[in-house]
Order: structure tokens, then C-alpha cells, then sequence
């Protein structure tokens, strides 16, 4: 009996640039598979490869594999760079909160109008290079007016939805790996006040808005991030024990971490009366009822039912202290300045590292230079004459 196909054979090149690829025809249709054999660039590796690819297809034909059948991952292999995306982020969206999704899509948005402007929208996905990405990249900076640091953001978003295909098998290697972020200045914003403007926000905020004070220096305390304090509730904090217990599914690294309580802000944690409380409150909550807007003074940052976006901690801060005060200064940047505050008290970095919860050194060390850069100047001024 004459076989309804013919044995795949290798085609492949002196010059590494043109596509290799394994063909084979079956009931007289031509097929042809790279595989992502085209990514490599060291002619003998991409002739093993494309060798052994050659075994399988002809292995799966022999056990009566009909190539004319679509298989759904051979079709998503045909997918365009900007459909790829799409598909990746439909399979990522399951796993990833509201907040990243919606990053996600910003960033898929923003990249298929720049990949239309370079002539590049119907790029296949598995034939995608680096080179393909900076262009794209490169493109939306100057359409979008990105600084580096949304440049930065959102080169990592596109790294993180391609990594997606690699789960897929629609290709081999991330195409966006190894391209290097652009150089970021640190933002004024996030850099520490002066001793005198933190004394004036102090000042303000703990006799005018005791509440939103307690909230604010719990960030500088425990360096726990603000949408973290937020999602806190009255079970997770231990007065007896002097710790706050952050469960895995609020923390940003997804780890569960126990963060001790000092003196200092233990003070105000006993005014605020946890025992006479139900547990299930949010240390920093509310007694807004949603869509009844604003139901009274003093209802917000304190234990109760309702849990408190990060934006309207935001906004309360901006209304406040850059508004009312004029110093622009991030909320965040009290974290910093605890972290600060706390290295030249002595505080070791691991110490540092382990309560503020970061998953690299590389995070805490930031804080260390601002610290190193203190101790020079005050060396520079105070060191005496000879």
C-alpha cells in the first residue's frame, strides 16, 4: 500500500539568516515546521535541532498523526505578534488581580497602535525577534511621551504577558528578554522631606486628622505598603504579641510575613480599643456605606466594615499635604524615610530587608545609598580644620 505521506527532510542554510525548516507532504499537501529551530545561531545546535524535530514529526506520522487536523496549539502558533498578546493575557487573566489585568491591557493597548505605526502588525509571533520589540518599544515611547520609568513599566508587563507562550509552546525564547531598561533618575517625589517639612506634616496631621495620622506612620513604622495596611484586619493584629500578621494573599510578594509592632506606634494602636471590636473589621476601615457618599467627619481610617481603596488614601494625602501644606511629597516616600530613618539608627539591611518584605537586596540597598549620601555630606560639613 502506497503511504499517504513522504518522510520530513531537513532544508537548511550556510547562512544562518534564512529560515531553516522540516517539510514533508501528505495526501500531496506540503507542510513545513520550524519550531522556533530559527532561533538558534550556532549552525551545528540549529542542525541537531532541526534534526530532531525532523525525527518527531516523522515518529508522529508513523503512529497516524494527520496533519491536516488542526491542532489547537499548531494554530496558535500562527498567530501574529499582536494576537499572541491577546491570547497570552486571556490565559494569564485567571491567575493575576484586577489591578494587573488592567496594566496588562493598558500596555497591549499602547503596543498594538505601535506596531501598526511601524508596518509590523502582521509580524507571526514565532518569528518574532528582540530587535522586532526594541522597534515597537521604541515607537510607543515617542508616540506616548513615556518617561523611562513607564517606558520601564511597561517593557516589564510585555516581558511578563510573552512569557506566557513559552507555557504554551508557541515559542521558545521571549523575544523582549534581555532587553535592558532605560536609566531612571529617582523621583524627587519619593525622596524623603526635609526634617522641617516632616515636623510641619506632622504637625498638621495629628492634631487636624488623628486618624489618617495613625494610618500614615503605621507606613513609617512597619515599611508594610499602603495598599497592604489597607486590607489589614483586626484578626491579623496581635497587641499581646506586638505583631501584625500579614496573610499571603494581601502581600504584594504573595508570602505570608510577621511584622513586629514598636512602642511607639503601640501607643496608638491602644487608643483605638481592638477588644471591643469585631474581628473581622479592617484596622483602617470605614463606616461609609458604598455609593452614599460622603456620611460624615471622621467615619474613614478607622476599624470598621467597609475596606478603603489606595486611592482615596492617595487623594486624602494630596488634599492635605501637597494642597493644604504645598510640599510635594509622595505618601509613599514615608516609607522611604522610615527605612531611612531606621539604617542610621543602626538597623542592619537583612533586618530592613526581612520587615519591609522585599524579595531582593537589591530593593533595600536603594534606601542605603540615600543614607550613604547623608553620611557624605555630613562629613563634608562637620569634618574640622586641621
Amino acid at each position: 500500500m502506497k503511504s499517504i505521506y513522504t518522510i520530513p527532510k531537513v532544508v537548511k542554510y550556510d547562512d544562518l539568516s534564512k529560515p531553516w525548516f522540516v517539510y514533508f507532504r501528505y495526501n500531496k499537501v506540503l507542510f513545513r515546521y520550524k519550531y522556533g529551530i530559527n532561533y538558534i545561531n550556532n549552525y551545528k545546535k540549529r542542525e541537531v535541532e532541526a534534526n530532531l524535530l525532523r525525527d518527531a514529526l516523522y515518529q508522529k506520522l508513523k503512529e497516524g498523526w494527520n496533519p491536516q487536523v488542526p491542532d489547537p496549539i499548531q494554530q496558535q502558533s500562527n498567530l501574529t505578534f499582536i494576537e499572541a498578546l491577546d491570547f497570552a493575557l486571556e490565559k494569564k487573566t485567571p491567575n493575576i488581580g484586577k489591578k494587573t489585568i488592567s496594566g496588562y491591557k493598558g500596555t497591549i493597548n499602547f503596543i498594538k497602535t505601535s506596531t501598526a505605526l511601524v508596518g509590523l502588525n502582521k509580524l507571526p509571533i514565532v518569528e518574532t525577534k528582540r530587535a522586532h520589540i526594541k522597534l515597537i518599544m521604541e515607537k510607543a515611547k515617542e508616540e506616548r511621551n513615556w518617561t523611562n520609568n513607564a517606558y520601564n513599566k511597561h517593557l516589564n508587563h510585555l516581558k511578563a504577558i510573552l512569557s506566557e507562550l513559552i507555557q504554551w509552546d508557541i515559542i521558545e525564547n521571549n523575544p523582549a528578554h534581555k532587553i535592558n531598561n532605560l536609566e531612571v533618575t529617582e523621583s524627587n517625589a519619593n525622596t524623603p522631606a526635609s526634617v522641617q517639612e516632616i515636623e510641619t506634616i506632622k504637625t498638621e496631621l495629628e492634631t487636624k486628622h488623628p486618624d489618617f495620622y495613625t494610618f500614615l506612620i503605621t507606613i513609617f513604622h512597619t515599611g508594610i505598603r499602603p495598599e497592604e495596611i489597607l486590607k489589614i484586619k483586626l484578626e491579623m493584629v496581635n497587641l499581646k504579641k506586638s505583631e501584625i500578621i500579614l496573610p499571603a494573599e494581601i502581600t504584594k510578594t504573595k508570602r505570608k510575613r510577621i511584622v513586629p509592632i514598636n512602642q511607639y506606634l503601640m501607643v496608638h494602636y491602644k487608643k483605638m480599643n481592638f477588644d471591643r471590636l469585631p474581628k473581622e473589621y479592617y484596622l483602617f476601615g470605614s463606616f461609609r456605606e458604598s455609593g452614599k457618599g460622603n456620611i460624615g467627619k471622621h467615619k474613614d481610617f478607622i476599624p470598621g466594615p467597609t475596606h478603603i481603596n489606595r486611592d482615596t488614601a492617595t487623594k486624602r494625602w494630596e488634599k492635605i499635604v501637597k494642597k493644604g501644606l504645598g510640599i510635594q511629597m509622595n505618601m509613599y516616600a514615608l516609607k522611604h524615610h522610615g527605612a531611612n530613618m531606621k539604617i542610621l539608627a543602626g538597623l542592619e539591611l537583612d533586618s530592613l530587608r526581612e520587615l519591609y518584605g522585599h524579595s531582593s537586596k537589591l530593593m533595600t540597598e536603594k534606601y542605603a545609598k540615600v543614607v550613604k549620601e547623608v553620611h557624605r555630606k555630613n562629613i563634608l560639613e562637620n569634618s574640622p580644620e586641621f
